[in-house]
């Protein structure tokens, strides 16, 4: 009696891993193409967020400097001083490294951002959603597990 138990547990295991593999193959070629669709768009969101926080960054940085503009009087001859190269008659100039000057510009504008990369299984579902050959041989071989379970592994 145990040999026959030992038997069916495997007869019955053997059914069972058949047909949630060919639920897998289903799952994988119905969902493939609203995954990948899914991981491209959170990575232009990614992209997008980066671009937000460096634009805000540089919205900020050009607020601070027209109410400097607008406020301080100092800071406007400094920064004609520095746009003209003119120096006053008692000003002396003391030649400094470049990155020392004053530089108001428009902050870090052309900050890149590098989209992040996609998952190791983005090409498996690329091919699986673009490839109609592909999809169909998937959806076969599901059918033919399903009717290999339920013809020879069932009671």
């Amino acid at each position: 009696m145990p040999r026959a138990f030992r038997h069916r547990w495997l007869i019955s295991l053997a059914f069972w891993l058949s047909l949630f593999s060919s639920a897998a193959l289903y799952g994988m070629v119905t969902l493939s193409p609203k995954l990948f669709a899914y991981l491209t768009l959170h990575r232009e969101y990614q992209c997008n967020q980066w671009r937000l926080v460096s634009l805000e960054k540089q919205v900020t940085h050009l607020q601070r400097v027209i109410e400097a503009q607008t406020n301080d009087p100092a800071f406007v001859r400094e920064q004609a001083r520095s746009d003209f190269e003119v120096a006053g008659s008692e000003d002396e100039r003391i030649s400094v490294q470049s990155h020392l000057h004053l530089n108001i510009g428009t902050g870090n504008a052309d900050l890149l951002v590098v989209p992040a990369e996609l998952p190791w299984y983005a090409p498996l579902l690329t091919c699986v959603s673009r490839s109609a050959g592909g999809s169909s041989a998937l959806l076969g071989a599901a059918a033919v597990l399903v009717l290999y379970a339920f013809a020879l592994l069932h009671d």
